[in-house]
């Protein structure tokens, strides 16, 4: 069996999913729109207590830039360090989670959805609460997408960090989705590999300093990784805009 560091030496020689250069298509809705979302995302947190000690940035990059393979998700399954000590996998396959594979989307459905896509915001919360906080991130970027929705933006998909959290208690009891219409997705489960993903959108930041890459999947399992010191990142893929410019924005409740 490959050790977690094996793994990630490996992934980083994955290609994205094309090569090319970011498009003026990518590049004309990073500049229209990177002022407006930023505001967004700064109102939203404003008024969501339970992410105040976190520090949020947030950057777009191309969809088809993504690292996406099917053996990321393998990631889930590999044993890590938490406060309470190792553990087998992650909780979403121990439990049969429906947000973690073998629930997720295959990694040719996502392909699809990024070449559709215009672009794709990626958002990191930073904070040294643990990764017991996780369950506190994903209320916020579902509201983030409705929040984009009812401004006008066109949302492909939303994708969370780790087990899916709109069901508190988890869904391992039965054999299909509670909530498919909220089902979140983590970044990983879909085979997405997370830090390259912070390195693209650190070259277009939409809000804070350029994104950073996760420690912890740098150190997974190894005895140098923080277990408290956290980054989630979470993502949002948009299509392109059905009218030519959105004239204001509606922030949600």
């Amino acid at each position: 069996m490959m050790r977690p560091e094996d793994y990630i030496r490996q992934v980083e020689d994955f290609a994205a999913v094309s090569d090319a250069v970011p498009g003026t298509e990518f590049l004309s809705f990073y500049e229209r729109h990177r002022a407006k979302i930023g505001e967004l995302l700064i109102e939203l947190k404003k008024d969501n207590r339970s992410t105040d000690e976190f520090t949020l940035r947030a950057g777009m990059m191309p969809p088809v830039s993504a690292v996406i393979d099917g053996r990321i998700m393998d990631f889930c399954r590999l044993p890590y360090r938490t406060t309470d000590g190792v553990i087998a996998s992650c909780p979403g396959i121990l439990y049969n989670w429906k947000g973690c594979p073998p629930h997720s989307h295959p990694v040719s459905d996502t392909e699809a959805l990024l070449n559709r896509a215009v672009a794709f915001l990626i958002v990191q919360l930073e904070g040294d609460q643990g990764h017991e906080r996780q369950e506190q991130v994903h209320p916020f970027i579902d509201r983030t997408s409705g929040a984009l929705r009812e401004a006008g933006y066109s949302v492909i998909e939303t994708y969370a960090c780790g087990p899916c959290r709109v069901c508190p208690n988890g869904c391992g009891d039965g054999p299909e989705c509670r909530q498919p219409t909220r089902r979140l997705f983590a970044l990983e489960s879909c085979g997405f590999w997370v830090n390259q993903l912070c390195r693209e959108a650190a070259k277009s930041p939409v809000l804070g300093h350029p994104l950073r890459e996760v420690r912890w999947i740098k150190d997974w399992g190894l005895p140098t990784q923080d277990t408290q010191s956290v980054r989630f990142v979470t993502g949002i893929l948009l299509d392109k805009l059905p009218t030519p410019d959105i004239i204001g924005v509606d922030y949600g409740g």
